[in-house]
This record gives structure tokens, C-alpha cells and sequence, in this order.
């Protein structure tokens, strides 16, 4: 027995009554429904009527008769759950968005590659009357057919051709800017309204808002303002005021309500007044920097008057606060209300303190608020909250520049800011007195804010090392590589701070940051070794002194980490140690003269060793479980530290010896090289035997079958290709493996996440695309011939993952095929002006227009082609051949 539901769009569904109460998707809008039937009396009459109800066959919930044999229901097939994956109507939307989109593109690039536009005044006309016939198709399609997904794609795609009008006009001369185009921008508005009015839907509010926009821009280009940045951020602040609070305009219920459609206009305005704020940022940030950087910036309407810019900041910080607590109680408006409100003090207060001075008053006045958060008696625990808030953003903003000021000096840079070798000193004594003021506020909120109170032990640990690196510029102390031998001295010291301070609240903060401060230093140091003309980090030199730097800083890691291990007990800390005192030891023989050949042989063999030595001493494998009751491998026994070291060395290694053997792809190779890396895949190949579980088995595997591609890349290196072409197909082809490997693994997964799937896929995703896009980058601006058969697999590659991902809503290939896809169509675009494009705009228009023609078909037979899987697997209809004998 069937019931009548009625969805927001207008259609009636029928479901079967074993369904009902539960959660369905509409077939024509994809709405998700509560299946709840109206009174009989309501719903007959009209129910009747309606001679086409659609059968919901996606369901959020299980049918109430089906919950007892729910476990005994064998696992969906991959290729259906693919199948569902891709006829999601979400699915099908971005496929029509993509398609429609590059097929507008690619129309364009066309079009302009022929020389179509020498008769302006009939393409005008045309392209106007196109405009309109796809945006009435698109009303048609919603209002009088079933098909309400493709009709919403044609009107949207109607809207976005409709302000290509505009630009063509102006750039044939038809109707320029100067001559009042902003009208056409007022009649695109009407029609987005004339749309949102008909269709009743609130996504073409947002169409709406970007013609405002759009209409804004022309009438300040009428006015010759928009060159200004200071007139664009105050006409953009001032829109998205009008825009946030034009939200309130709206009834809370009825056809337009306020959660619908006023919605749409408070986002909006948000991301106007965003960018109004961003580009009074940027106008700030290049005045306060042109003079120190020898930039001649003569200012903007905004940034010569500190009065009116940090009135606008004002205006974004109520702005923020005004959506926090009127409309959407969200943190992020409270973070960035604090952000407007602390520019707005900067920005009142820059001509009267010089950058050192901020630091100190910023310093102290986050201190003042931690200390009146603490005096305060009101129960009002929110205010006080807000205001340990507002004192760690502004512990920030004295280290923040702090930071960019060291990075500037201590050389030529920092004279010309006036922090010259006088100035040093109280740059470091302003430091000192952040860092004294962060940790002074992590002892006040320690008990009530202990989140706060560790960021606070963050900053005053970096503080304290800006400030004892600016301390030994003074004593002549320059380089970073000599500076590291003393600044490891504090993670030692606040290591053992951390120890002393055992069971309170300040032991983990303090004991992170030591790891912190480790973690720059050496960074630094790596930083350093080549900012001296030399690569000693990679290659030791005999005698060099950076070399012996390198081997006393690494020593002293050593050290910090085995301190880490025995006094918190932290396993990885075993790792870090050994990989620290194997650096040390390299650096050390590289510094004596040993051969650099046999480095990674000797630490494989090394670390073979230790492992055996692990397993002989005692070490057994076991699964334990951990507080969810899920299973998890443990190593106990008393060969496990022994064990760790062994698989830090032989990582170590095997990671060493790729890297070479990556490197001498490109120089000349000798037998001894590629023997000494065969022996090293050998004792890779020994160890996946050694170690008792899998996931180490699986670990040596990677790395050793790494080495055997570099090996067999040696082997192969006088073949006819280069061998960055080489590269380039090895890593395409090897990239498109691991995405079919992955995709076909995440449809596979049954309820449990499995990591190496989601690994799989950013690998594949970057060894597909990135060559391609090198390959692209280097012909266009190298050698200045573009090459199609580089040009279209990057099209047809970044398309594929960017299609794929929005369907199947895979992170790594919507984010990176979409990146890679938008920085080649603007490099395209940018390229038009110099060179026709007539393949490349043929072939986006053919493929963005076949994307769209398979999105409307899937959005057509979409109840169709969810019955496949079903009819192939009960041999019904033509799929009965597949039965017969």
C-alpha cells in the first residue's frame, strides 16, 4: 500500500507505508523529505489530480520491516554504488555546472581564435538573444516539465552567459563604460529577480547579489573610482552592510522567508564586506611597508587618513558582531569582530608608536586583559571568556610582527625599518617582555582557560627564541648554523622544565614546545646549509665548518630527544632520536672524508642490524584494545626500543639512497652506484622479513619498491626519450593507477575508513596532474611553443578529477584537479591576447558541452539507470542473452 507525500517543489511522491516517518530524496529536486502522510481529506483531492506521482526511491533510513534482516543484506556491488555515486542529483549538478561552464569558456576562446567578432553589432544581437532564449528555456524546462534539475541548470547557465553581454558591448566599443554600461548591469539584476521571483528558488539570490556587485563596479568605473583602492573597499563595506541587513527584510515564514532567501543575502554581504576589508588590508599593509622596502606608494583615498580607515574597521568589527548576535551565532564572526576591532586599534595608533614600541603595548595590554579577566567577580562567565578571547588574539599580533621583522634582519633590511645595530637591543628586549607576558598569562588562566593558557605558552616560547637569536646578532653572532649550537639549549631546558612541572597543567604545553622549538631550529639549520653556498646538509664537505655545525647541532637533538623519551615515555620520541644521532654521525664522517657512496648501505645494513637484534632480544606481536574496543597491533618486549631504532635507521636509509639515486638520474652513473643501490634494495628486501607486522612489512615494501624504479630508470636511461619525459609518462601513468586503485578501494570500504585509500588517492592525484601542468608551464614560457598532446591530457586529466571528485565528493581530486584545471584556464585565457587557441577552445567547448549533454541525460533517465544494476544481476529485459547457454 502506497501513501501520498508532497514535497516543497510542488510534486507528489508516493512511498510504500512500510517507509513511513522515515527520511527520502525527492527524485525531481532532490530535496531530502520526512515521508509523512498528510490527512486523507488534505491530500486526496489534490492527490488525485495529479496523474504522475514519482516513486522516492533514495532512502536516509532503513524501512521499519527491513530492520531485522538489515545485517543478513549482502554488501551493494561496487559498480552500483559507483552508479548511485554519479546519479546523485548533487552529483549531477556540479557535472552540469563543470560542463556548462567550460563549454562557456571554450565558446568563448573560440570564438575569438576565428576572428567571429568582426561584425560586433549581429554578434550582439546574437549573443543577446542566446542569452535570453537559454534563460526562458531554462524557466520553461522548471515550470512546465518534470525535469526540474536540468531546467535549474539551464537557468543557471542562462545567468552566467547573460553578463558576457555586458563585456562585449564595451569591448567592441557598442556601449562602453563610460558610456553608463551600469545599466546593463541593472537589467541583469531584474532579470536574477524576475528569476527568483518565477522559480522560487533561493540559490539565484545569490545571482541577484553578484549583479548588485557587478552593477556597483561599472557605476564606480562610470565615476573613474575604481582605480582607487580606498573608494572600492568603502563602496564594497558599505554594499555588504546594506546586504547583511537587508536580511531582516524578509518575513520569517511564508513563500519568501527569511531562512531561504534572506539567508542568501547575509552570506553575500559577508563576502563583500570580506573583500572591502581585504583590500583596505592590503592598501595598509603596502603604505606601512613602501618606505622600509623602498616601494613609492602614494597612498589611496582610505590609507591617508588613519580617522577613516580605522572607522571602517570599526564598521566591519559591528558588522561581525551584529551577525554574531542578531542572525547566526557563529565563533568565526566573533574572531574576525576581534580581528576588525585590533586593526582598528592598530591603525589609530600607528602614527604615534614605531614598530617596536607596538610590539611592547600590544604585549602589554593582552597582559592588562588577562589580569582584569581575572580580578572580575561578575558571573557573567561569557564576558569573561570573551576577553581571555580577545587577550590571546592580541598575544599574537607582538609576535606576528616580531616575526616579520626578524625575518627581515638582522642585515640590510632591518637599517632601513630603523632597527638598525642601536635598535637591536630593545628589538630584543621588547621579546623578552612578550614572552614575559605570555607566560605571565598562562600562570593566570592555567586553571580556567587551560586551552588558552597552552597557545600563551606557545607564543612565549617563540618569543624567547626571537628574542635570544637577536641577542647573539649582538654579540656578532650572525649565522643561523652557529646560532643553532646555542639556541638547542632551550627545548634541553624546557624539557626538563616540563619534567619538573609533572602533573600539573603546564607540562604538556611546556613539553610541546621544547618539540617546537627543536623542530625550528633544526628547520633553520637545514635552511642554513644552503644559504652559504654550499649543500653540506646533503654533502658533507672534508674539514668544512658548516659540516661540523651541523654535526654539533644534530648532537645536541640527540640528546633533547633521548631526554623527551625517558621523561615522557613517548615511543616516536625513539625515532626522532636515532634519525637526529644518524644526521650527527653523517655529518661527522662527511666532515672526516668518508666516501658519501656508502652512506646509505652502511645505515641499512646498520639498521638490519638493530632490527635482528630487536627480535632476538624479544619482541612479540600482539593486538590490544584500545578505549573504543577496537583492535590495535602493540610490540612489547624488551628488544622494542632496539626495534624503533632499527626502523628509524633502515627508513633512514632507504630514503637515502632513493634520493641519491634520484639525483645521479641526471649526471653520470657508474656500476659502483647503481651495485651500492641494488645492495641497498636487497637489505630493504631483508627487512620486510625481518619485521613481524604487516603495516612495517608494508612500510620497507614502499621504500624498497621505490628504489627498484629508480634502479630500473638507470637501467633505462639511454632510451630515446629524455629523461624528463620519462618522468613525466612514468608518473602520469603510475598516478592514474593509484586513482583507479583508490577509487575502486573506496567503494570497497565497508563502515571503517581505511587511511591508505585516502593516501593513495592525494599521490595518484598529484603524479597525475602536477607533470602535466610542468610540462604545460615549460613549453608556454620556456619555449614558447605550446604542446597540444601536454595541453589536452592536462585538460582531459584535471577535468576527469575534478568531475569525478564533485560526483563521488573525493577531497584530493576536487581540490587538486580543480586548482590545477583553474591555473591552466587562466594561463589559457591570459594567452588568447598573444596566440590564437582554436584547438584548445574547440576542445573545451566539445568537452565542456559533452559534460553537460551526459549531466542532462543522468539527470533524465536517472530512475532508469538506477534499475541497471538490478536488471543486469536478474537477468531481465535485453540483459537475458547473458543467461542463455
Amino acid at each position: 500500500m502506497t501513501i501520498p507525500v508532497r514535497c516543497e517543489c510542488g510534486h507528489w511522491l508516493k512511498v510504500g507505508d512500510e517507509s513511513a516517518g522515515s527520511r527520502g530524496e525527492c527524485p525531481a529536486c532532490g530535496r531530502v523529505v520526512t515521508l509523512t502522510p498528510l490527512p486523507s481529506d488534505e491530500s486526496a483531492p489534490a492527490y488525485s489530480q495529479h496523474p504522475t506521482p514519482l516513486e522516492v526511491t533514495s532512502f536516509l533510513d532503513a524501512p521499519s520491516t527491513n530492520l531485522a534482516a538489515a545485517d543478513n543484506v549482502p554488501p551493494v556491488p561496487v559498480f552500483r554504488r559507483m552508479l548511485e555515486a554519479l546519479l546523485d542529483p548533487r552529483a549531477i549538478h556540479w557535472m552540469l555546472l563543470i560542463g556548462g561552464g567550460l563549454s562557456v569558456l571554450g565558446l568563448i576562446i573560440w570564438l575569438v581564435s576565428i576572428g567571429v567578432f568582426d561584425d560586433p553589432r549581429n554578434v550582439a544581437a546574437a549573443l543577446g538573444a542566446g542569452s535570453l532564449a537559454i534563460l526562458g528555456g531554462g524557466w520553461a524546462t522548471t515550470l512546465k516539465s518534470r525535469y526540474l534539475l536540468a531546467g535549474k541548470a539551464l537557468t543557471f547557465l542562462g545567468c552566467v552567459v547573460t553578463p558576457l553581454n555586458l563585456w562585449f558591448y564595451h569591448s567592441q566599443n557598442l556601449l562602453t563604460i563610460d558610456q553608463h554600461l551600469w545599466i546593463g548591469g541593472l537589467i541583469c539584476v531584474g532579470l536574477y529577480a524576475v528569476t527568483v521571483r518565477m522559480l522560487r528558488d533561493p540559490l539565484f539570490m545569490y545571482a541577484v547579489e553578484a549583479g548588485i556587485t557587478l552593477t556597483t563596479l561599472l557605476v564606480m568605473a562610470d565615476l573613474n573610482l575604481i582605480h582607487d583602492t580606498g573608494h572600492l573597499a568603502l563602496f564594497l563595506i558599505s554594499l555588504g552592510a546594506i546586504s547583511i541587513h537587508a536580511e531582516r527584510a524578509f518575513p520569517s515564514s511564508g513563500a519568501f522567508d527569511r531562512q531561504r532567501f534572506g539567508l542568501p543575502l547575509f552570506w553575500s554581504g559577508h563576502a563583500q564586506l570580506g573583500t572591502g576589508l581585504a583590500l583596505l588590508l592590503s592598501s595598509q599593509v603596502i603604505g606601512w611597508l613602501a618606505m622600509p622596502l623602498g616601494i613609492e606608494w602614494p597612498g589611496d583615498f582610505v590609507t591617508r587618513s588613519s580617522l577613516l580607515a580605522g572607522g571602517l574597521w570599526i564598521a566591519g568589527g559591528w558588522l561581525y558582531l551584529y551577525s554574531d548576535l542578531i542572525v547566526r551565532q557563529k565563533s568565526v564572526h566573533t574572531w574576525l569582530a576581534t580581528l576588525s576591532l585590533v586593526m582598528a586599534e592598530l591603525t589609530l595608533t600607528a602614527e604615534y608608536v614605531n614598530e617596536v614600541g607596538f610590539i611592547a603595548v600590544t604585549a602589554l595590554t593582552a597582559l592588562v586583559l588577562q589580569v582584569i579577566r581575572g580580578t572580575l567577580v561578575s558571573q557573567n562567565t561569557g564576558f569573561r571568556n570573551q576577553l581571555a578571547t580577545i587577550a590571546a588574539v592580541l598575544s599574537v599580533l607582538p609576535v606576528l610582527l616580531g616575526t616579520l621583522l626578524y625575518v627581515q634582519g638582522p642585515r640590510e633590511i632591518i637599517a632601513s625599518i630603523g632597527l638598525g645595530v642601536e635598535a637591536s637591543s630593545w628589538f630584543a628586549a621588547a621579546l623578552l617582555l612578550t614572552a614575559v607576558c605570555n607566560i605571565t598569562s598562562a600562570v593566570l588562566c592555567r586553571q580556567s582557560h587551560p586551552r588558552v593558557a597552552a597557545a600563551h605558552h606557545y607564543l612565549g616560547t617563540f618569543s624567547l627564541l626571537i628574542a635570544a637569536s637577536s641577542a647573539l646578532n649582538e654579540f656578532a653572532v650572525t649565522q643561523w648554523s652557529l646560532q643553532a649550537l646555542a639556541l638547542m639549549l632551550l627545548p634541553i631546558l624546557y624539557i626538563v622544565a616540563a619534567r619538573c612541572c609533572r602533573g600539573l597543567t603546564a607540562e604538556t604545553p611546556l613539553a610541546r614546545a621544547a618539540h617546537g622549538l627543536t623542530i625550528i631550529i633544526l628547520g633553520g639549520a637545514f635552511i642554513a646549509s644552503f644559504g652559504q653556498g654550499t649543500t653540506a646538509f646533503f654533502h658533507s664537505a672534508r674539514g668544512h665548518l658548516l659540516t661540523l655545525q651541523l654535526a654539533g647541532t644534530f648532537s645536541l637533538a640527540t640528546v633533547f630527544y633521548a631526554l623527551a623519551g625517558w621523561f615522557r615515555g613517548r615511543g616516536w620520541n625513539a625515532y626522532l632520536a636515532t634519525a637526529a644521532a644518524c644526521t650527527a654521525m653523517g655529518h661527522a664522517l662527511g666532515y672526516y672524508g668518508v666516501p658519501e657512496t656508502y652512506y646509505p648501505l652502511t645505515y641499512a645494513v646498520l639498521g638490519l642490524i638493530a632490527l635482528a637484534l630487536g627480535r632476538a632480544w624479544g619482541i612479540v606481536p600482539r593486538a590490544v584494545n584500545d578505549s573504543t574496543a577496537e583492535p590495535v597491533p602493540s610490540l612489547p618486549g624488551k628488544g622494542l626500543t632496539a626495534f624503533q631504532c632499527g626502523t628509524v635507521v633502515t627508513s633512514v636509509a632507504l630514503l637515502a639512497a632513493l634520493l641519491r639515486g634520484i639525483g645521479q638520474l641526471s649526471g653520470t652513473l657508474e656500476w659502483r652506484d647503481l651495485i651500492t643501490l641494488a645492495a641497498t634494495a636487497a637489505t630493504g628486501f631483508a627487512a620486510i622479513w625481518v619485521v613481524p607486522q604487516s603495516d612495517w612489512r608494508r612500510w620497507f615494501a614502499m621504500w624498497t619498491g621505490a628504489i627498484g624504479i629508480v634502479g630500473l630508470l638507470m637501467i633505462n636511461q639511454l632510451s630515446i626519450l629524455t629523461g624528463w619525459q620519462k618522468l613525466e609518462v612514468f608518473s602520469v601513468f603510475s598516478g592514474l593507477m593509484l586513482l583507479a586503485a583508490g577509487h575502486i578501494g573506496l567503494f570497497k570500504e565497508n563502515g571503517k575508513r581505511d587511511e591508505s585509500i585516502s593516501l593513495g588517492l592525494w599521490l595518484g592525484s598529484l603524479l597525475a596532474a602536477t607533470p602535466l601542468f610542468i610540462a604545460m608551464c615549460f613549453h608556454r614560457f620556456e619555449v614558447g611553443d605550446p604542446s597540444l598532446i601536454d595541453e589536452l591530457a592536462l585538460l582531459t586529466v584535471s577535468t576527469a578529477m575534478l568531475v569525478s571528485g564533485c560526483s563521488w565528493r573525493i577531497k584530493s581530486t576536487t581540490i587538486l584537479g580543480g586548482s590545477v584545471l583553474l591555473a591552466y584556464l587562466v594561463i589559457l585565457v591570459a594567452s588568447v591576447a598573444y596566440r590564437p587557441e582554436v584547438a584548445i577552445g574547440v576542445y573545451l567547448l566539445v568537452g565542456g558541452a559533452l559534460i553537460f549533454a551526459i549531466g542532462v541525460l543522468l539527470s533524465i533517465y536517472r530512475d532508469r539507470l538506477m534499475q541497471l544494476p538490478e536488471m543486469i544481476a536478474k537477468r531481465n529485459g535485453i540483459f537475458r542473452v547473458i543467461g542463455w547457454r
